[in-house]
C-alpha cells in the first residue's frame, strides 16, 4: 500500500504526531487563574504591562494566555520532531524517563541524539550537560552522538564536529542542523521538505483545515522555507 503522506513514516504514526500538535492549539484561550498562575507570574511585570499597554485585568489575561499557550505549542513541536523521527523504522523515540535521557537513538545503537527545536534556546549549561550524556552513550557503544537541532540561526543545515576548549572532545562527538537531521535519520535528504509539504494535505483530512494561502503566496511560503535551510 502507498502511503497518502510521506514514504518513510506510517500515515497512522504521522497523523497521530499531527494530532499531538493540533491539540496544543486547541487548549482553552484564556485560561483560568490557577493555570495563569501555575509557573509563576511576575506581579511587577504585570503592573508595567497593564500601565504602559493600557491593559485592564481581562485583556492582561488574555495575552498571558497567548504567550503560555505558545510556550506549549513551542515544545509541542519539538515533540512533534521527536515522535515523528522514533517512528522511522530502526529508530527509536526514547521518551521521558529513559536511562540515557537521551531523545532518539537507532535501534543498534550506533546513533545517539539530543534534540531542541532551536539552537538558541540551549544556555552553555544545558549544552555542557547534553555533552556529558552523548559522551556516555558514545564510549559506551562505540556510537556517534548528535547534538541536533531543527532551526539554527543561521539557517543552515550541516553536519560539523562538536569541539569545545574546554570540555572533553570526542571524534564521534557531533552538531546536526536543520534539515541534515531528517537526512541522518531516514536517508532522504529532502525528508523535512517532504514532511512540510505534506502537512496541509494532513490538517485538512484530519481536521478540515485548509491551507489559507494563494497560489502566489505559497511560492513565496516555499522561499522561506528554503532560507530557513539555506537550500
Amino acid at each position: 500500500m502507498v502511503n497518502r503522506y510521506v514514504d518513510f513514516i506510517s500515515d497512522e504514526h504521522f497523523k497521530k504526531c499531527v494530532k499531538h500538535v493540533v491539540d496544543a492549539y486547541n487548549k482553552e484561550f484564556i485560561l483560568e487563574d490557577k493555570q495563569l498562575q501555575k509557573n509563576g507570574i511576575d506581579t511587577i511585570k504585570m503592573t508595567f504591562d497593564m500601565s504602559c499597554e493600557g491593559n485592564d485585568f481581562k485583556k492582561w489575561k488574555i495575552k498571558e494566555s497567548v504567550r503560555q499557550k505558545d510556550k506549549t505549542v513551542n515544545n509541542a513541536l519539538g515533540e512533534f520532531h521527536q515522535m515523528l523521527l522514533g517512528g522511522v523504522k530502526g529508530w527509536t523515540d526514547l521518551g521521558a524517563g529513559d536511562p540515557t535521557k537521551l531523545d532518539l537513538k537507532k535501534n543498534d545503537n550506533s546513533i545517539f541524539m539530543e534534540l531542541k527545536n532551536k539552537d538558541n534556546t540551549v544556555n552553555a549549561d544545558s549544552s555542557a550537560k547534553v555533552r556529558e550524556k552523548l559522551l556516555v552513550q558514545i564510549k559506551k557503544h562505540n556510537a556517534i552522538g548528535y547534538f541536533a537541532y531543527f532551526v539554527a540561526t543561521n539557517g543552515k543545515s550541516e553536519e560539523l564536529d562538536w569541539k569545545s576548549g574546554n570540555l572533553e572532545n570526542h571524534k564521534n562527538l557531533r552538531r546536526l542542523s536543520g534539515t541534515k537531521v531528517y537526512e541522518i535519520v531516514t536517508g532522504k535528504h529532502d525528508a523535512l521538505e517532504q514532511i512540510w509539504k505534506t502537512l496541509p494535505l494532513a490538517l485538512e483530512d484530519m481536521h478540515n483545515i485548509k491551507n489559507p494561502l494563494s497560489k502566489n503566496e505559497k511560492l513565496e511560503f516555499e522561499k522561506w522555507f528554503k532560507l530557513a535551510y539555506n537550500k
